[in-house]
């Protein structure tokens, strides 16, 4: 190539447009994980302490954790029963990527079971505020992962292989 373009200032411009366009994703995703600042919470269904609590300490609220999650409708109150079941691989977030119910209340000492349905590959349960845990990855109808709460808290929980799409739930002890 010839004249004011050639193939050399082709390739830089588009180095400089590919790094500059990776660059802007970059930031945008380190600012938007770095508010500590309370939301209203005048919207939420349910608002408790545990949701302040955990804003202290750097984690979300449930409502800001669970707003991508299309099947997340407010806190379900499930206070006063010794064992909770959390379907695993329920039709939400454009397929089978849904926690049903994807928040919960409960109770200190109750044990919430997760059941897997068999739709939609492969799963797993994983905490990443609040509490430490992390179940295998499971594919097939009818396993299970259980997990007791011993003190009040509130964990923010995840399937890692379908984070990115939404698949997350939340559990509100008290």
């Amino acid at each position: 190539m010839t004249g004011p373009y050639n193939r050399r200032t082709l390739l830089r411009t588009a180095g400089i447009t590919v790094a500059g366009t990776i660059a802007g994703c970059r930031g945008d995703s380190s600012t938007s994980s770095n508010t500590d600042e309370a939301s209203d919470d005048t919207a939420s269904p349910e608002p408790t302490s545990a949701d302040t609590h955990a804003e202290s300490n750097g984690a979300p609220s449930v409502d800001e954790f669970l707003s991508r999650t299309d099947n997340y409708d407010g806190i379900i109150d499930e206070t006063g029963t010794d064992s909770v079941t959390v379907d695993v691989g329920v039709e939400a977030n454009g397929a089978y990527y849904g926690f049903n119910p994807a928040a919960i209340r409960i109770d200190t000492g109750t044990t919430v079971k997760w059941e897997w349905t068999g739709q939609g590959g492969v799963h797993n349960v994983e905490a990443r505020h609040g509490a430490d845990f992390e179940s295998e990855q499971k594919s097939s109808a009818g396993e299970t992962y259980t997990q007791a709460f011993e003190e009040p808290e509130m964990v923010l929980y995840v399937c890692v292989p379908h984070e990115g799409v939404g698949m997350k739930g939340a559990i509100v002890v008290e």
